[in-house]
């Protein structure tokens, strides 16, 4: 689906099949009298297709990184191309459109909500992306079709195995 948001501008000479850019981007993080640099001149290109994963020690970034890539977070310098478009100098309410649309994430902690069922925690999302009640509850259905969780999705969370709860 291609973003559409008159704030996002293309960006020029990217190759088409790159998905997503980091174009020497650093975050900087004042913590109270301190600079902390937490990524300096990170450069990164994921291109369709491709299985990436991140390394390094703690403190080394990764979080960081993975902010970037995940449009949790926006560079102190630096640019993000993610299918073609900079988002490097977005508002927190269209990264938030962009994270709806475009990108998923697997947690450590699932992060589910406990008094919801299976069901109403893959729905949710769709509700902050102006689906439609019927239409979000077909698509939360297939999606878990899809990871052979359909006979669990009246289950709360509690009531789920851990993997079944990361699916």
């Amino acid at each position: 689906m291609p973003i559409k948001n008159k704030n996002i501008k293309p960006a020029n000479n990217l190759m088409k099949d790159t998905i997503i850019k980091l174009d020497n981007v650093w975050k900087i993080y004042q913590m109270g009298e301190v600079k902390v640099e937490a990524l300096r001149g990170l450069n990164l290109e994921i291109k369709k297709g491709e299985f990436v994963a991140i390394l390094g020690p703690s403190g080394s970034g990764k979080s960081t990184a993975m902010n970037m890539i995940g449009a949790l977070d926006v560079p102190t310098k630096g640019r993000i191309i993610l299918d073609g478009h900079d988002i490097s100098n977005l508002s927190e309410s269209e990264l938030a459109q962009i994270r709806g649309r475009k990108i998923g994430f697997i947690f450590q902690q699932f992060n589910l909500i406990q008094t919801l069922t299976a069901l109403e925690n893959v729905a949710l999302p769709m509700m902050f992306q102006n689906i439609s009640k019927e239409d979000r509850i077909e698509r939360a259905k297939q999606l878990l079709q899809l990871v052979e969780l359909e006979e669990r999705i009246e289950h709360k969370p509690t009531e789920l195995s851990g993997g079944q709860q990361q699916r």
